[in-house]
């Protein structure tokens, strides 16, 4: 196998959020953002600072109703 082709299979396993996860991961700006928010604001804990950093970076997604 070439190295291009090995590529390809590592990363045909992965989805559109695994790569997301990834860019953020590696985002010196979004890692800064994160590292700024209190310590007392955790993930989904609807705090007014984490909703804004949430939707700033495309992570929020709102409720549908019907589905």
């Amino acid at each position: 196998m070439t190295r291009s082709s090995d590529r390809i299979k590592h990363y045909s396993r992965h989805d559109f959020p695994d790569f997301a996860q990834e860019f953020l991961r590696r985002n010196p700006e979004y890692r800064k953002q994160f590292q700024s928010l209190s310590p007392n604001a955790e993930a989904g804990s609807g705090s007014i600072a984490t909703d804004r950093f949430a939707r700033a970076w495309g992570l929020h997604f709102p409720v549908q109703s019907g589905h």
